[in-house]
This record gives structure tokens, C-alpha cells and sequence, in this order.
């Protein structure tokens, strides 16, 4: 049976460790303990300065690479698309910068530019089904389509038709008349009102997010679209940057990794998935010349990418 006596020395033992605590952390203790938290501090400020300066370094090392890969890229694209007709399709959200890039570098590629079609939000959105199946019917009336698809399937065989032949080089009547339909229903943006067909398709990446299921259909709406292009051209290639995680999001995607996901569609598509950088726009003229050339790769360094950069043909 534990007495008093115990009781007692645990209390003064219990006492004395506290007093020697306070004691060893008011004196000796104190002052190690500040000194080793001073030199803590001062030497991840010190850390963090390095690693600010190497920011930096590198920062300057990618802008000058990106000069230089401005200032040479006619050189590297002259002539390689010489003969050929571009269309560019920019999908929702993608960046306008990297169109323009876009436009500059296939007129120095020696490929002549037909327009860029821009596509709006309301060709994906579930809630505009029926605008877009009635304005599919009616562009399709106006191009001489005679076609049993019906909503969306036509509306792709309507744009595909309109942007894209290896046989028809030349702007209609008929053809102007359905894109007008398509662009007064909110669907596109042309830049040409007469537009050509081209037998080169360049499709630039903007990211889109929400649920898992919200996304799955756009990459599935999206593969739709540029499998249909590659079907309709010698090329088609899909263009874009890395994708920016949407804030409060479960899912971000974007038509790069639409492409990438389904390898039937990656077998016919190529793709470049760093166009923001300083040599991307000269990367996308490149894999136009290799799939031209038959070879579909996928470039850059985002998942699904099979090669850093396109092979350069002599």
C-alpha cells in the first residue's frame, strides 16, 4: 500500500524539475536556444536569397532563349509549308497571344493562312443543344450537306466541311452563306468571311473544368471535333500550353490531353504541348511537317508527350 511518504516525494520531485527548467531556460539554456534559432533564421534568409537569385539567373535564361527563338524562327519555318492552306481553330479560352503567334509563324512557313475560327463557349454547353442542332440543320441546308447525322455530329461535319479539303480550294457562296449562319447563332468567330478550305488544320488548347463527368463529355465533345478535322486534312495538329488548374475545381483539362487520353485519337492527331514558349510556334510548323511526312508525335513535356520537339526534316 502506497503511503503518504510517496505521495510526498513525487510532489517535491515533480517541483524541483519544474524549478530546475525554469532555471536552466531563464540562463544557460536561453542563450543556446536564441543563438541556434538566430542562426536558423539567418541561414534561411540566406537560403532563400540564393534560391531568389537563381530564380532570377534562370529567368533571364529563358527570356533570352526566348529572343533568340523569335529571332530565328523564320529561318527555321521558311519554306517548310510551302504549297499548303492553314486554317486555325481556336478553341474557348485560348489564349489570343498564341493565336496571333500562330497566324505570323504559318505565313512564314510559306503556307498561306484561309482565317482562324474561333469557337465559343455555347458550342459546348449542354444547355444550347437545340440552338445548335437548329443552327446545324440550317448551315447545312445553305452548304448543299446532305448528310442523316443530326445536333452536334452534324454541326462537326458542318464546320469540317466548311474549314477543311484536300480536294476544294476555293470559297462559295454557299460555303460564306453557312458560316454566317454559324456565326450569327454565336457558335463561331471568323476572321474571313469568305473562307476557304484548308488542307492544314492547327486547333489551339484552351483549358476547361468542373466535374469529373463535365469534363469527360468536353474531351469527348473535343476528340469529335479534331478527329473529324484530321479525317478531312493531310495535318491536323493541336496546339497549347501547360494547363492551369482551375481554383475550386475537381477537374482542368484541356484538348492537348483530350487528344493524348484515346490513342485512336492520338494515332491521327499530333500535338504540341508548350506553344508559350519562344520556340513553340515554330515547334507547331515542325509537327505539321511530320505528320505531313506521315510521323503524328506528340511534343513537349506534359504527360502523354512521346518526344521533347519534332524531328527536323532535311
Amino acid at each position: 500500500m502506497i503511503d503518504f511518504r510517496y505521495h510526498l516525494v513525487s510532489i517535491i520531485s515533480i517541483f524541483l524539475a519544474l524549478a530546475v527548467g525554469i532555471v536552466l531556460g531563464a540562463g544557460p539554456l536561453q542563450a543556446n536556444l536564441g543563438d541556434q534559432l538566430g542562426e536558423q533564421v539567418a541561414a534561411l534568409r540566406s537560403e532563400k536569397q540564393a534560391l531568389n537569385d537563381k530564380l532570377t539567373t534562370s529567368q533571364k535564361l529563358v527570356d533570352a532563349s526566348d529572343e533568340y527563338a523569335a529571332a530565328v524562327q523564320e529561318r527555321v519555318v521558311r519554306g517548310r509549308l510551302n504549297g499548303h492552306r492553314a486554317v486555325i481553330v481556336a478553341m474557348p479560352s485560348a489564349d489570343s497571344t498564341m493565336v496571333r503567334n500562330l497566324e505570323t509563324v504559318v505565313g512564314q512557313s510559306g503556307a498561306s493562312l484561309t482565317g482562324t475560327l474561333s469557337v465559343s463557349q455555347d458550342w459546348f454547353d449542354p444547355a444550347t443543344a437545340a440552338d445548335r442542332a437548329a443552327a446545324a440543320r440550317q448551315a447545312a441546308a445553305a452548304l448543299g450537306l446532305s448528310s442523316s447525322a443530326s445536333g452536334d455530329a452534324l454541326l462537326v461535319e458542318v464546320l469540317t466541311d466548311l474549314g477543311v479539303s484536300t480536294t476544294t480550294a476555293a470559297a462559295s457562296p454557299k460555303r460564306s452563306a453557312a458560316l454566317k449562319v454559324l456565326t450569327d447563332a454565336g457558335l463561331l468567330d471568323s476572321t474571313a468571311p469568305d473562307l476557304a478550305p484548308a488542307d492544314v488544320a492547327l486547333v489551339v488548347s484552351g483549358d476547361y473544368a468542373g466535374t469529373e463527368a463535365v469534363v469527360n463529355q468536353r474531351s469527348d465533345a473535343v476528340r469529335a471535333l479534331v478527329t473529324a478535322l484530321a479525317a478531312s486534312t493531310r495535318a491536323t495538329v493541336v496546339a497549347g500550353g501547360e494547363t492551369l488548374a482551375a481554383a475550386g475545381q475537381p477537374a482542368t483539362s484541356n484538348a492537348v490531353q483530350a487528344v493524348r487520353e484515346k490513342s485512336d485519337t492520338a494515332a491521327a492527331v499530333a500535338t504540341v504541348d508548350h506553344v508559350r514558349a519562344g520556340e513553340g510556334p515554330a515547334l507547331v510548323v515542325l509537327a505539321v511537317e511530320n505528320a505531313l511526312d506521315e510521323q503524328i508525335g506528340h511534343y513537349g513535356v506534359a504527360a502523354g508527350a512521346t518526344a521533347p520537339l519534332p524531328r527536323v526534316l532535311p
